[in-house]
């Protein structure tokens, strides 16, 4: 019987992207980035990427039976929405811009506006046809879906925290199979996503994309009492002390001088004006982040503690955009009472076009989806592509025997190696697709990427990939971490043999490589072994500040000669810079 394709869709004003689900696989996934190359493609529509997914699945429009969205489209339909925000209005003080965010969420998100703005898009591109109808489902049920479905769990807690969707900020769900029941909805205003962005913009950086310097940074900060008694004053417990509720005069309601993402209240609560992006960051600003950072994991904890021993389950599932934030993982992991914890490295908005086109197919077919076990799930570039695009750039390039022997060669000689392998990945993280690798043996080499590739601040760690068989050679607890998502403590082994990925405070955030997921990874590191005894890998994405991960093979050789990578290992071809040879 012929298997219908799903796709999901998220076309917000960042990172939009699209996936297509056939039989409860995720058969490809692609941010628009990625393809126009422009960070973030804000407010732009996914063309480029819905025409590359329909093209991996081999199917056109006929193939597609629905368009999964991560949008409770009835409820901004039916005067559901309306009716929360008037609530909302009589119960605070709400400005005049929050106002004009939520009429305009109103508008758009009404079913037919939504469905008009949809076609104008789709006829553009592939004319005049007949096209899928849209399946729309609540903003926090997708996340929780994804996170819960694609998990090892039958049976898990979820956790959604993101900036907001829907009504919804924070949910606590109970996940048995195919159910998910909500055990607590926190709304809006009550939202830990906005408050970390609007320390992300006090700090000085760009709320959205800036929030994991946010995290890094608090690593070197130290607990300062006067701080965090004025975060206390932003977000503090629930009546109950379980939930959390945040004090929306600091971040919405009010004068925003400085920042659409906070209020002048803020600032006169911290005595310091916002940090210009050029400013020197000092330790009062790594004192701050570090009480942000601080706040958030001791806001969701009660949450996730109280579900543990409410319910005897003590497996986690996490998602939302806030689920991007390791060191918040990292702590609920370490909660008593759990035992394992699983964060969809797909959480954020733009990763819910594949839990919604997921959700879509399962509530059409009864059936649960496919354990997550790769995100190699975007574009590839052939042998063929590739061979041709090192003639055209006049390339000295050779074909070793055997690559990963080969490039591990490189590596062990102290050589940063741009790694272009297989499918693109998803998500944010490079995982052995799109890598930018290093010798981790020696500190300095930490410092080398960055001066010469990444062109970053200094406190941004950098993460080990390493052989899943190695684990338990360097962490005391984990759990299986094969997307990057969970950081671990380092043992002292950790520390001697590869200092260059041990973040200062001690942690790591680890991928996992397994040799029936990534065989030629895991090959190199096993190569790499041979040679330095280590079998791990600095790892970082393959990319410069500021642009998207590369895409293409023509992306790939910009950024290596734009760069101080040395080598390009792409697909079987080598190429070295002259220097070199």
């Amino acid at each position: 019987m012929r298997q219908e394709h799903y796709l999901g869709i998220f076309e917000g004003h960042y990172d939009p992207a699209v996936a297509i689900v056939r039989g409860g696989d995720v058969l490809a996934f692609s941010e628009e980035e990625r393809h126009v190359r422009f960070k973030h493609a804000p407010r732009m529509y996914p063309l480029h990427a819905l025409r590359y997914c329909l093209r991996a699945a081999g199917t056109d429009w006929e193939g597609v039976a629905g368009v999964g969205i991560n949008w409770d489209l009835p409820a901004y339909t039916d005067g559901t929405m309306a009716s929360f925000f008037t609530k909302l209005r009589r119960e605070q003080e709400v400005d005049d811009a929050t106002v004009g965010w939520q009429e305009g969420l109103l508008r758009r998100f009404h079913s037919d506006r939504y469905r008009d703005y949809h076609l104008t898009h789709w006829r553009r591109a592939f004319g005049e046809r007949l096209f899928p109808p849209l399946r729309p489902f609540s903003h926090h049920r997708v996340h929780a879906f994804q996170a819960a479905m694609q998990s090892p769990f039958e049976r898990s807690i979820v956790l959604t925290v993101d900036g907001s969707g829907d009504q919804h900020c924070t949910v606590l769900w109970r996940h048995e199979g195919l159910s998910l029941v909500p055990m607590r909805e926190i709304v809006m205003p009550h939202s830990l996503g906005w408050v970390y962005a609007a320390f992300t913009e006090y700090l000085g950086f760009h709320a959205y994309d800036g929030e994991y310097k946010v995290m890094g940074l608090a690593a070197y900060g130290r607990p300062d009492a006067k701080l965090s008694a004025c975060l206390d004053r932003i977000v503090a417990p629930a009546p109950d002390g379980i939930e959390y509720r945040v004090d929306p005069r600091f971040i919405h309601y009010g004068r925003h001088t400085h920042s659409d993402r906070y209020t002048d209240a803020l600032v006169e609560l911290f005595g310091r004006p916002p940090r210009l992006p050029e400013e020197e960051i000092t330790s009062w600003h790594e004192a701050v982040a570090y009480a942000v950072q601080s706040k958030l994991e001791r806001s969701v904890e009660p949450l996730v503690r109280w579900a543990v021993e409410t319910t005897r389950i003590p497996d986690v599932c996490i998602g939302g955009g806030v689920g991007l934030n390791v060191k918040m993982n990292s702590r609920l992991f370490e909660l008593p009472g759990v035992r394992d914890v699983f964060a969809q490295p797909l959480c954020g908005d733009g990763g819910a076009a594949a839990g919604a086109a997921l959700l879509a197919w399962s509530t059409a077919t009864g059936e649960r989806p496919a354990r997550l076990r790769t995100l190699a799930l975007g574009h590839e570039d052939g042998a063929d592509e590739i061979e041709q695009a090192l003639r055209v750039a006049r390339l000295n390039y050779e074909r070793p025997s055997e690559i990963c022997s080969a490039v591990a060669e490189e590596l062990a000689r102290g050589r940063i190696v741009g790694w272009f392998q297989g499918r693109m990945e998803a998500g944010p993280r490079a995982l052995g697709q799109r890598s930018i690798l290093a010798d981790p043996r020696d500190a300095a080499q930490r410092d080398r990427v960055n001066a010469i590739v990444k062109f970053r601040e200094y406190w941004r760690p950098f993460c080990p990939s390493m052989t899943s068989e190695a684990a338990s050679r360097y962490f005391e607890r984990y759990t299986d971490a094969p997307f990057m998502i969970i950081s671990f403590r380092a043992n002292e082994r950790l520390k001697r043999e590869a200092p260059a990925i041990v973040h200062v405070d001690g942690t790591a955030r680890a991928q996992l490589v397994h040799r029936d997921i990534l065989p030629r990874y895991h090959r190199l590191l096993t190569e790499f072994e041979k040679r330095s005894g280590v079998p791990v890998l600095l790892n970082t994405s393959f990319n410069v500040k500021g642009e998207p991960i590369v895409c293409t093979i023509h992306d790939a050789l910009r950024t290596f000669w734009s760069t101080g990578i040395e080598v390009l290992a792409a697909g079987d071809f080598l190429v070295r810079k002259p220097c070199l040879e």
